[in-house]
C-alpha cells in the first residue's frame, strides 16, 4: 500500500450522502454524460486524431519517460478511471516534458500532464486531483460535445503548447489540420465543463481513499502568479483568476468533507529530478520568479542538498536587474506591459534598459550577493560541487571581477572533467587570462 493514503476509508454515509447530493444538483442540466455515445465519420476521426498526437509527441522528443513517475502516474490514473462505456475510450497516461504548468485529456482517454504542473504537486492525492479533474472530461464525453457544439468547423488549428503561459518562448508549436476539438481538450472546455470537471474529481477523490481537499489545494497553488505576467492563451490550469475562482467554489463544496492523512516525503524523492529539471528550465527560459518560488520550496524539504542551493544561486543569478517586488503586487496594465516586453524585446535587451536606471543597478547588485551566499552555501554542504564553481564564475564576471571569476571556473574544470560545457569554460578562462595579463603588462 502506498504511503500517504489509506487503501478504502470508510466514509460517514453523512458525508456520502452530502456530496452525492451536491454532484445530483450541481450536474443536473451539465454539459457531459456519463452513458454511451455513438461517433459519426467526423467524430472517428477526432478520436484517430487524439491516438496520433502521441507518435507526434514522440517524433518531437517531447515525452518524458522516466519510468518511475510513469509508473506512479498510470498506477494512480488507472485506479481512478472508471470502466469506459465505449470502445473507443481507453485511459493511457502520458508525460510531456513543457514546463507549463497544464495537463489534457484528449476524448480518446490519453491524458497528458506537463512537468511542469507536476513539479507543483505536492503529494500522491494532489497528483490524483489533477488525473480525477481530466478523467472526468473524458467520462463525460466533454471533448466529443464540444465538438459538437463546434459543428467541427474550422479543422485546421495551430497548436501552441507552452505559449499559453510563456509567450514566445513556446517549447514546441506545430501547423496541423487538427480538429477544434483537440484545441479545446489542451486549452480548457469552458466554465460549465470545467466546474462539472471539478465536482466529479472530487466524487472520484472520495471514492478512491484520496482526499478530497487536494483539488482545491492544487488550483490554489497553480492561482498564484509567480511571474507578474498576462497569459495570452490561459489554459484551464494557468488562468490565475479562474483558477481562484475555481479553488473557492471546490472549496465551497468540498470542505465538510472528512480528510486523508497524507505524507509528501516518499512522493518528494520520486519527483526532486524532475523537480530539478524544471527549476533549470525556468532559469533557461528567463523566468527565474518560477525558479526562485520552486527551489524555495525544495529547500524547505531538503536544506541540505546541495544541487537545491545550487539552483537558488542560479534563479538569482538570473533574476538580475529585476526587482524582487512580488508579482502580485503589480496591477493588471503593469503585468500586460511586462508580456508585451517580453515578446517585444530580447533577454539581453531587457537586462540593458533596466540596467540604464539606479533601480536596476542596486538590484542587480543586490541579486548577485544573493547568488553567491547560496553558491558559498552550496559548497559548504559539498566542497566538491562544480556546478556551484561554474555558478560562481558567471556572478563573478557579471560583477567585473575577472580574477575571483577564473579562480571559480579553474575549480570547475577540475571537478567537472566529464561535464559536456568544460570546453566552454576552458574558453572562458583563456578570455579571463588574456584580460588579466593585459592589465598586468598595462600596469607594467
Amino acid at each position: 500500500m502506498a504511503k500517504g493514503r489509506k487503501s478504502q476509508p470508510v466514509f460517514t454515509l453523512i458525508a456520502s450522502m452530502a456530496l452525492g447530493a451536491m454532484l445530483t444538483g450541481s450536474l443536473a442540466g451539465a454539459a457531459g454524460t456519463y452513458d454511451p455515445v455513438s461517433l459519426n465519420r467526423k467524430e472517428r476521426r477526432l478520436i484517430e486524431t487524439s491516438a496520433e498526437l502521441k507518435t507526434r509527441f514522440e517524433q518531437r522528443s517531447l515525452l518524458y519517460n522516466d519510468e518511475a513517475l510513469l509508473t506512479l502516474v498510470r498506477e494512480v490514473g488507472t485506479e481512478l478511471a472508471p470502466a469506459p462505456t465505449d470502445e473507443y475510450v481507453e485511459y493511457r497516461f502520458f508525460l510531456l516534458h513543457d514546463p507549463s504548468p497544464n495537463a489534457f485529456a484528449l476524448p480518446n482517454g490519453d491524458i497528458y500532464i506537463h512537468t511542469g504542473l507536476l513539479a507543483r504537486v505536492a503529494d500522491r492525492s494532489q497528483l490524483a486531483a489533477v488525473l480525477s479533474h481530466e478523467i472526468a472530461h473524458v467520462a463525460a464525453h466533454h471533448g466529443i460535445f464540444h465538438y459538437r457544439s463546434t459543428h467541427g468547423a474550422n479543422t485546421a488549428s495551430t497548436l501552441l503548447l507552452g505559449e499559453s503561459v510563456f509567450g514566445r518562448d513556446a517549447w514546441w508549436m506545430w501547423n496541423d489540420m487538427v480538429a477544434v476539438g483537440l484545441h479545446t481538450s489542451l486549452y480548457g472546455f469552458g466554465r460549465a465543463m470545467e466546474g462539472e470537471a471539478d465536482l466529479k474529481a472530487v466524487e472520484l477523490l472520495m471514492n478512491h481513499g484520496y482526499d478530497p481537499h487536494a483539488l482545491p489545494e492544487v488550483l490554489e497553488i497553480l492561482s498564484r502568479d509567480l511571474e507578474g505576467l498576462s497569459p495570452r492563451l490561459p489554459t484551464v490550469w494557468s488562468d490565475q483568476s479562474g483558477m481562484a475562482e475555481r479553488a473557492v467554489a471546490v472549496w465551497a463544496q468540498s470542505a465538510h468533507l472528512p480528510g486523508v492523512e497524507r505524507d509528501s516525503d516518499l512522493f518528494g524523492e520520486l519527483l526532486f529530478p524532475l523537480r530539478v529539471m524544471s527549476i533549470r528550465d525556468y532559469i533557461e527560459d528567463d523566468y527565474p520568479y518560477t525558479a526562485l518560488a520552486l527551489a524555495q520550496t525544495m529547500l524547505e524539504h531538503y536544506p541540505r542538498r546541495p544541487e537545491v542551493q545550487q539552483l537558488l544561486g542560479d534563479g538569482w543569478r538570473t533574476l538580475g536587474s529585476r526587482s524582487e517586488i512580488a508579482p502580485t503586487d503589480l496591477s493588471d496594465s503593469e503585468k500586460r506591459r511586462s508580456a508585451i516586453e517580453r515578446v517585444r524585446m530580447t533577454r539581453a535587451e531587457r537586462s540593458e534598459e533596466s540596467l540604464a536606471t539606479p533601480q536596476g543597478q542596486a538590484a542587480l547588485a543586490r541579486n548577485l550577493n544573493y547568488a553567491i551566499e547560496a553558491y558559498g552555501q552550496a559548497l559548504e554542504l559539498d566542497g566538491d560541487f562544480a556546478p556551484a564553481y561554474r555558478g560562481l564564475g558567471e556572478v563573478y564576471e557579471l560583477l567585473n571581477s575577472p580574477r575571483e571569476a577564473a579562480a571559480a571556473y579553474l575549480n570547475y574544470v577540475k571537478l567537472a572533467r566529464n561535464a559536456p560545457d568544460r570546453g566552454i569554460i576552458i574558453e572562458r578562462l583563456k578570455a579571463l587570462r588574456d584580460r588579466l595579463q593585459g592589465e598586468e603588462d598595462g600596469h607594467g
